[in-house]
């Protein structure tokens, strides 16, 4: 898949492969993490190693391509939302209280 749009390829159409994509991978780690639990390793650990590779990586990124998007907030933003979205799925109605939730919320009201 080519960075650049042709003009035969809208650009919505490329945002939606790209969120395709992107879920393809995220998937493909999900697996990853299925396969480390059946192994016996404990949940809280392997969420852990994703927290930190997924950290990692995003600030990799955002170094190279949008260095403000960590010290704005924009980074952590997007992951609280998929967070709340997720544990809507997996049955947990009420935002977390605690963690990174909270952290971001002292953080917002110290501005």
């Amino acid at each position: 898949m080519s960075d650049e749009v042709t003009a035969d390829q809208d650009p919505s159409s490329q945002a939606e492969d790209q969120q395709t994509l992107s879920v393809q991978i995220a998937n493909q780690i999900i697996n990853v993490a299925n396969n480390r639990l059946e192994e016996g390793l404990q949940p809280d650990v392997i969420a852990e190693g994703l927290r930190h590779a997924a950290a990692n990586f995003s600030a990799f990124v955002a170094k190279h391509m949008d260095p403000a998007s960590v010290p704005e907030g924009r980074v952590t933003d997007e992951f609280h939302r998929m967070l709340l979205y997720y544990a809507q799925v997996h049955g947990n109605d009420a935002p977390p209280t605690t963690g990174l939730h909270d952290l971001i919320g002292r953080v917002k009201d110290e501005f």
